[in-house]
């Protein structure tokens, strides 16, 4: 480091070369120089890099820069933008290598002013990029200059993590996410364990719930990960899924799960008095960035979460379904047609009218009506696929898209086939009237850029024509 930039410290004045009235200012004046040079030298036992800044017009000193690890560049920057803001900011951009936004972020005056009020140490760890190109763990200190409420100066110090400071802090971390994933589960998790996959050593570390045999309360005794395993899967998992569970949470089965991804999760059934409930297993890395790193699992009960689960995929159909026909309502089925269309899904669009349903509903009720539009609804879904979507619009009007049909000798056969079986129903209540339906039919093919709304209007022009013919009839458009 060259000596000129090497800055003393601060000399204290001598009171008796004043006048004795202004003695006591200068008694007050080594008081204050004594209190900031106490705070840099207890810093500069650690830091390498030293500047003192005023908090008002945010001008920098250099009070020390010395040692191997001073980044020259870096003092260099200072003595060049001796404005805080403007070199903090040339500093982070140039020499911070790690959450550079955060630490933008953090080293604002305002942030670090309100850190350090009451006489506290505020530190950022970094990675820093060093003159000859490496990076380094590095960390800046921010302090107030004096006490609190005293001081308008703050001081901006620089140092070098070394390398079993870096250790300790990797320590720190691993033992701190420990702590944290074992919290975590602990919340939710009856039993959990934590297993070394290298020899199968398990040590307990909550048993709330079932405790499997030769196994006793949370401590430091260890055990055979086959007592936890194979007891545990004999004794408690539901006979169908035993076979599936050996395989499951198999050391084998875990280390290669988690070797591409952390964490490992899954469900299967426990059989408790004579009741089947749902639990869940998950099987998590203590710490991925460490070669066969210990793991941590986890079982609890998820009979509420299942329950849910169902009543929610109950609640999703009802909002989904036509209460009158038991197919989809026009909302779900249109927005599975054009999902269907955004994913290159080719098909025929087809759409129904009943004929003279009107006259039904007047001359017969709508208690007839509404068994006639729920037996149409019955013909389309045993003579469409599982694939197929078939949906009401409303009233008298149904619609399907056909997968995978793009021709009209093959859209014929099968709407065909729909005129046939309308023609046989048999409806007591009908008086020997027959069902007709008129029909409009379009098709989506491949490299088609055309809108459900313009595909619809299309089948909806079809089944217009369509109602100018006497009995079922269809129209392709």
């Amino acid at each position: 480091m060259q000596s000129d930039l090497i800055i003393k410290e601060n000399e204290l004045l001598n009171p008796s070369n004043y006048p004795e009235d202004q003695r006591k200012l200068v008694e007050d004046f080594n008081t204050r120089i004594m209190r900031l040079t106490g705070i840099i030298t207890g810093l500069g036992k650690e830091y390498h890099t030293i500047w003192v800044i005023n908090a008002n017009t945010k001008k920098m000193y250099l009070y020390r820069s010395t040692g191997e690890n001073t980044n020259r560049y870096a003092v260099e920057l200072g003595l060049r933008f001796d404005n805080y803001d403007r070199y903090i900011e040339e500093y982070v951009d140039r020499f911070v290598v790690t959450n550079i936004e955060g630490i933008q972020r953090d080293v604002k005056i305002g942030t670090v002013l309100s850190r350090i009020k009451d006489g506290e140490l505020f530190t950022l760890d970094y990675m820093r990029l060093s003159d000859d190109g490496n990076m380094s763990y590095h960390q800046m200190a921010f302090a107030l200059a004096g006490q609190p409420v005293e001081t308008d100066n703050f001081i901006l110090a620089f140092r070098d993590i070394d390398k079993s400071i870096r250790k300790h802090i990797a320590d720190k971390r691993y033992l701190r996410e420990q702590l944290d994933i074992v919290e975590t589960l602990s919340r939710d998790y009856y039993n959990i364990f934590k297993i070394d996959p290298q020899t199968g050593d398990v040590v307990i570390l909550k048993l709330d719930g079932y405790v499997t045999k030769g196994m006793e309360g949370a401590g430091e005794k260890i055990y055979s990960y086959d007592v936890l395993y194979k007891q545990y899967v004999k004794d408690r998992v539901y006979s169908e899924d035993q076979e599936w569970m050996y395989d499951a949470i198999s050391l084998a089965t875990i280390k290669s799960k988690l070797s591409e991804n952390s964490e490992y999760v899954s469900s299967y059934r426990v059989i408790d008095k004579g009741e089947v409930h749902y639990y869940q297993f998950t099987y998590i890395l203590i710490n991925a960035n460490i070669p066969n790193s210990d793991l941590l699992a986890g079982f609890k009960n998820v009979d509420d979460i299942v329950a849910s689960a169902k009543e929610r995929q109950n609640l999703e159909i009802l909002a989904s379904t036509d209460i009158m026909t038991g197919i989809l309502n026009r909302g779900s089925g249109e927005r599975k047609v054009i999902d269907a269309m955004a994913n290159n899904k080719i098909g025929m669009l087809c759409l129904f009218d009943v004929d003279k349903f009107k006259e039904i509903n007047d001359e017969l009720g709508h208690s007839v009506g509404d068994k006639v539009l729920r037996k149409i609804a019955d013909v389309l879904k045993i003579t469409f696929r599982d694939e197929d979507i078939i949906f009401r619009l409303g009233g008298d009007e149904y619609a399907v898209y056909v997968m995978n049909l793009n021709n009209e000798e093959a859209g014929r056969v099968v709407i065909g086939r729909i005129f046939k079986e309308l023609a046989s129903l048999d409806v007591s209540e009908l008086e020997g009237r027959g069902i007709c339906v008129s029909a409009g039919a379009v098709f989506y093919k491949d490299g088609d850029r055309i809108s459900f709304e313009e595909l619809y209007r299309l089948a909806d022009s079809g089944v217009y024509e369509s109602k100018k013919i006497d009995g079922s009839a269809l129209n392709f458009r």
